[in-house]
């Protein structure tokens, strides 16, 4: 071995010594030739949607356009899904729970001593100075008549602290006092909002540049302390102009600044919104946004919405337009998927138990038997399957059984029964006698012997509640009720009182939604909320009274969230209204999402206005 490679080493150096005493001439060589690395493509998402926003200023609308919009420039501050809020931009949700007794206490309900002049909460729920002869709730919860010395009664003071590192998309902070700024804008006369909250607030005040501090007036204790955090705009761009000038300004109303996961990068009129990724998003080192662009496009034809959608230049159709897709694709095709879900709001049957004296109408629903017979009398499922399909479904409480408040078993259940339910009108005092499939009043107090069953039935121009008046006004009929369909325009029918029939309580029955959230409306049928001369605005439109409903459900409101008595007076609540059925809950509609099945993370939840809530978070299949 160590011969031959003696050998072998020899021979190569004597080639060596050759090729050096006579170089052979070198060829002439190319430069080696680069392959660029491909440039990936951009990420590009397309929404289709009905309507085009008006604006995008936060207080100068509540489209649900602009809502789509937002979902990419805003981030939170708060999310609800399925009836829960979890933070998204804030540390953490403040609760009584960890309140006096922690080490840092968030939200704590305390003890001031309150004097003439004063701005508080009333006993009877209106925001006044305090004097001499008003009466408050005290400190342990008593009415008493303030007689000009000083009385300790109960306010809430609730701390909210911003994550770090939040930016703008221009790069400059997210402070407390964008907050704030918020807060002042909101609270301005010339800001179209609602200033029941802000009414009832004594102080919003930043503390540092991640802490604000909400303080209500004495007197005042809100179910829904946790989310007194005004939404954050921008005093650095904003601050010089006023709260009317910001209802018209192009950097509030078209180009409003946002610290999401995307920015504005242009508006086309009548065409689409391009979003681009914000570099600055808070939740970038998570590599989110997973997209480069979302083009929000304007397509208000739904045959072209369903063409575009099949022909793949639609990736998501929203809700909104989704009625009239569905109706133009009979038979989806495979690359496309819909995502049905329970909607937010319940569509119920409300019936006219006390009327304004003005409609002057036989008393024809003041015994709960006859609400209960009709209730018998209505095939809710079979209407629920003509009117909405499969993706609807039947109610039976205020609340949906998955809510973390529904009362379960406690719930009274009416299942179509028309024998039952004819039995139960007869019971009443309604029956037909005469043998013309109507029935009339025979020692019903209050009404005429001989009085026929005949009356209004009043919603809005809606297709599907003009389609599910149809249905009831056949189901009433076979029971010997008969009705009379009355359709309006939305704007007249929840016209404010007296004028308006629904909170001018000018109805016998009517047709209408109210929207489900993480807390339980009890108070929507409390004897206090009944509209009138007072407040016309109020939402028990049926007239409802009734002592048992109005104890359980004042017991839950003063209780306050987060302990046993609140979910046990909660529960006793529906226990009440099922059984007594002010209204008779017909179902929820359904919300459907169209999305083609290169889309990933659409997420569709019930409590979120926009399915594109969690934007952020979707992908695009190669």
């Amino acid at each position: 071995m160590k011969l031959k490679a003696v050998f072998a080493l020899s021979t190569v150096l004597a080639l060596c010594a050759t090729c050096c005493a006579d170089p052979l001439p070198l060829l002439p060589t190319s430069a080696p030739t680069l392959t660029p690395s491909p440039t990936p493509e951009p990420k590009v998402l397309t929404v289709c949607m009905r309507d085009e926003p008006d604006t995008l200023y936060l207080y100068g609308t509540d489209s649900v356009a602009a809502r789509h919009v937002w979902q990419a420039i805003y981030d939170g501050p708060v999310d609800n899904r399925s009836y829960t809020y979890q933070p998204v931009i804030l540390a953490g949700l403040p609760d009584l729970a960890d309140g006096a007794g922690s080490a840092d206490p968030r939200a704590v309900v305390e003890t001031a001593a309150v004097g003439v002049g004063e701005r508080v909460l009333a006993a009877n729920g209106q925001v006044i100075s305090l004097s001499p002869g008003v009466a408050v709730e005290d400190a342990d919860g008593q009415r008493v008549t303030f007689d000009g010395t000083l009385v300790q009664m109960r306010r809430m003071v609730v701390t909210f602290t911003l994550q770090s590192g939040l930016a703008w998309s221009d790069g400059a902070p997210l402070t407390a006092d964008d907050s704030v700024f918020s807060f002042e804008l909101a609270a301005d006369p010339a800001t179209p909002t609602d200033k029941h909250v802000v009414e009832r607030t004594a102080e919003y005040r930043a503390v540092d540049a991640q802490t604000v501090v909400w303080s209500g007036i004495p007197g005042y204790l809100d179910h829904f302390y946790y989310l007194n955090f005004w939404h954050p705009l921008p005093r650095h761009t904003w601050g010089h102009l006023s709260a009317a000038e910001l209802l018209n300004a192009d950097i509030s109303t078209r180009q409003p600044l946002g610290w999401g996961p995307f920015e504005i990068h242009e508006w086309v009129p009548g065409d689409h919104i391009t979003v681009v990724r914000n570099p600055g998003y808070f939740r970038a080192p998570g590599g989110l946004p997973r997209l480069d662009e979302v083009v929000y496009r304007f397509i208000s034809d739904p045959i072209v919405l369903a063409q575009e959608l099949v022909a793949g230049r639609c990736d998501v159709v929203t809700h909104d337009a989704a009625s009239g897709v569905r109706a133009a694709l009979p038979d989806l095709p495979p690359e496309v998927q819909e995502l049905p879900i329970y909607g937010d709001k319940w569509e119920l049957l409300a019936f006219g138990i006390s009327p304004n004296r003005e409609y002057d109408r036989p008393d024809f629903f003041e015994d709960v038997r006859v609400r209960q017979g009709i209730a018998r009398c209505i095939d809710r499922q079979a209407l629920v399957e003509q009117v909405v399909g499969t993706s609807g479904r039947v109610l039976d409480s205020y609340v949906p059984p998955e809510h973390p408040f529904y009362a379960g078993e406690r719930v009274a259940t009416w299942a179509h029964d028309p024998v039952a339910g004819q039995a139960l009108l007869a019971s009443a005092g309604w029956y037909d006698d005469d043998g013309d499939g109507v029935c009339e009043a025979h020692g019903v107090p209050g009404v005429i012997d001989g009085t026929p069953f005949q009356v209004a039935y009043r919603t809005t121009d809606d297709p599907l509640r003009m389609q599910t008046a149809q249905a009831v006004q056949t189901y009433l009929a076979e029971c010997g009720v008969q009705i009379s369909v009355d359709i309006a325009a939305p704007d007249a029918f929840f016209a404010p009182g007296p004028e308006g029939p629904l909170f001018g309580r000018r109805f016998d029955l009517a047709q209408f939604s109210w929207r489900v959230i993480s807390d339980p409306l009890c108070d929507l049928f409390l004897s206090s909320q009944i509209p009138d001369a007072d407040r016309w605005d109020r939402p028990n439109v049926t007239g409802f009274l009734d002592d048992e409903y109005d104890t359980a459900c004042l017991a839950a409101l003063q209780a306050l969230p987060g302990g046993g008595e609140y979910e046990a007076s909660q529960a006793e609540a529906q226990r009440v209204f099922s059984e007594r059925l002010p209204a008779l809950p017909l179902f929820q509609r359904p919300k459907v999402t169209f999305v083609r099945t290169t889309v990933i993370g659409l997420a569709p939840n019930s409590t979120q206005v926009s399915e594109l809530w969690n934007v952020e978070q979707f992908d695009l299949r190669p």
